[in-house]
């Protein structure tokens, strides 16, 4: 007995040395090219449409759109920006669900397959699908094809998993290497991971758009993808071997899959399944705020009274998420120590309801900079969450955590890509922003 319980430290020890640095190099390219593509694609929907109705838009003046055409502002040059500002949204819209629509589908198969034939061939999917994509967008800028065309690259991607099926993977790939004591900081660590490549490809997009256009970030995405793929395939330990060697010829689409998923809200749990609902149903009232707000800033940054170019919203975006991967660490890491898991979350909540609050009302630049915890209650939720299901139970979790997103994903596009165009017509732009301080809201009084 005591041999045993000598063995087991170092053995932990050990294991603990080996899987130190996992999928940390996947979550930094993949999240890199994402989140890099997002403004920039933005942007270059915005130049399009508004190259199509005449109006100059200059990606390497130092100043942005609605500066450099300050001298011609008239009426009417005010309603085609307007125009543009909402067809820009519209197609942002159609984007986000010719991706997400498929994934949503794809996720449901491939979370609870991959608790039975391992998450490494799941993890690659949606990596090839992001690289296929930013290879087919890179064509059509090089080319000025059809901006339609955009529409094929995000389905393509979506029928790969999309960011779901690398949630899920990568979530349940940690759960499996981790002991649940630990597993809210490393998922922390997951996180600020995250938001320090997307610190860092804001802080590059900027000056690529200004400096060479839109083709050398889709460059850089693609390169970033590739290698992911090759790490992936060639490099990452498979966290689930023995059911990898065991359930070989699992199919992929089998109604399994979805029963196992459905169980994991309908078994008992020791009266813990409506405390999964409720957060469940927490984390998809932030997701719906998050996606929003990702969704409108760059077109709410680039019209007035802002006018910000393409280097000061990278300056922006890539400060709110150096401050929320240092939320997601220290938060963690150090306030865990004096707070309570739920304590910590609901502090995470109200720093961002303070921050959208404030968005609302922002009128200068400066103001602008406006940061927050917001890094800090999603790992938290996931962990939760991971603790009250079975080891094999994981992926399936997982995949009803990537389902939801992707339905919030769906719903908070729809929802504020329809709701900026409206108020902007009637000069209330940063109105969608106190409506995802509501959702926020709500989301904090189901936490108590």
């Amino acid at each position: 007995m005591t041999k045993e319980t000598k063995s087991l430290p170092e053995k932990s020890s050990e294991e603990h040395c080996i899987h130190k640095i996992t999928v940390e190099p996947v979550i930094f390219c993949y999240a890199f090219g994402i989140i890099l593509h997002v403004p920039v694609i933005q942007q270059y929907i915005h130049r399009r449409i508004a190259e199509e109705k005449g109006i100059i838009y200059n990606t390497t003046a130092s100043l942005s759109n609605c500066d450099s055409m300050r001298a011609t502002r008239n009426g009417e040059t005010l309603k085609m920006q307007k125009e543009v500002q909402s067809e820009a949204s519209f197609m942002q819209l159609g984007m986000v669900f010719s991706a997400s629509a498929p994934s949503l589908l794809v996720a449901l198969f491939l979370g609870a397959w991959s608790d039975r034939a391992g998450r490494r061939r799941v993890m690659a999917l949606p990596i090839f699908g992001s690289a296929i994509e930013s290879a087919i967008i890179l064509w059509v800028i090089a080319f000025n094809l059809p901006i339609q065309t955009l529409l094929l690259a995000g389905f393509i991607n979506g029928l790969c998993g999309f960011f779901p099926t690398m949630v899920l993977s990568v979530f349940s790939y940690v759960a499996d290497i981790t002991e649940e004591s630990q597993r809210a900081f490393r998922l922390g660590i997951l996180e600020a991971t995250a938001f320090i490549s997307g610190m860092l490809s804001h802080l590059s997009s900027g000056w690529l758009i200004n400096k060479t256009g839109y083709k050398a970030p889709y460059m850089m995405i693609l390169s970033l993808h590739t290698f992911a793929l090759f790490y992936v395939v060639l490099k990452l330990p498979e966290s689930r071997a023995k059911h990898l060697m065991e359930n070989s010829n699992v199919k992929v689409f089998s109604l399994h899959h979805i029963r196992v998923i459905i169980c994991i809200f309908t078994n008992p749990r020791s009266g813990e399944r409506w405390r999964m609902c409720i957060l469940m149903f927490t984390s998809g009232l932030m997701i719906v705020s998050s996606i929003g707000f990702g969704s409108v800033i760059v077109l709410y940054a680039i019209d007035r009274p802002l006018c910000c170019n393409s280097i000061l919203i990278g300056y922006y975006l890539a400060t709110s998420f150096f401050v929320q991967a240092v939320g997601a660490i220290l938060g963690l890491k150090f306030l865990k120590m004096i707070l309570s898991e739920h304590t910590l979350m609901q502090v995470g909540m109200i720093s961002v309801i303070c921050s959208l609050v404030m968005m609302a009302f922002v009128k200068s630049k400066r103001a602008l900079f406006v940061a927050c915890l917001g890094g800090i209650p999603t790992p938290v939720i996931r962990a939760m969450m991971s603790k009250m299901v079975d080891p094999d139970e994981q992926g399936a979790l997982f995949a009803a955590v990537a389902t939801l997103e992707t339905i919030c994903t769906l719903f908070g596009a729809a929802l504020f890509n329809s709701i900026y165009p409206l108020f902007l017509h009637i000069g209330l732009n940063g109105f969608c922003f106190l409506v995802m301080a509501f959702l926020m809201v709500a989301a904090l009084i189901l936490t108590e």
